[in-house]
């Protein structure tokens, strides 16, 4: 699929951008987030990936929806930086917590978490915010780049 057949379909379902993983040797190596309009707005060279079945096989249940992007408090600026673009192309609110339990609800949905991994790295996971559970998946992003509208490497 070409990229003008893909901003096409992006804008036919109506969302503001779309998810493309790229793999190596198997493995996630690199997430781009597009925009409807074929823009680059992000760039993540990816280190590791682990999914749902991975994290917690045991857990069956559905997510309705995402309740938002939490961040640890005190969160360099590039974990900050990819918050605010994951929070604009979805239109949700950031919240600085200590941690996803303050984020607690009665439904059954996703809160996304960013914090600090060690060597400049950003651990990006996902948490029911019911019952508190890593929901996954769980990725380890090396680097972020935010790029411009018609931007490009």
């Amino acid at each position: 699929m070409g990229l003008t057949e893909l901003t096409s379909r992006i804008r036919q379902s109506g969302a503001q951008a779309a998810l493309i993983i790229s793999i190596w040797k198997g493995n996630p190596g690199e997430m781009i987030i597009l925009s409807s309009q074929g823009d680059e707005l992000f760039k993540l060279r990816l280190e590791s990936a682990l999914l749902r079945r991975e994290i917690d096989s045991s857990n069956k249940g559905r997510v309705g929806s995402i309740e938002g992007v939490g961040v640890k408090i005190g969160s360099s600026s590039h974990v900050l930086e990819l918050a605010r673009g994951l929070a604009e192309i979805m239109s949700l609110t950031i919240e600085e917590l200590s941690d996803p339990a303050e984020r607690r609800t009665e439904k059954n949905r996703a809160l996304i978490w960013l914090e600090d991994a060690p060597s400049e790295k950003i651990l990006w996971t996902h948490y029911n915010t019911k019952d508190l559970s890593e929901i996954g998946p769980r990725i380890r992003v090396s680097s972020v780049r935010r790029l411009g509208e018609n931007e490009s490497e």
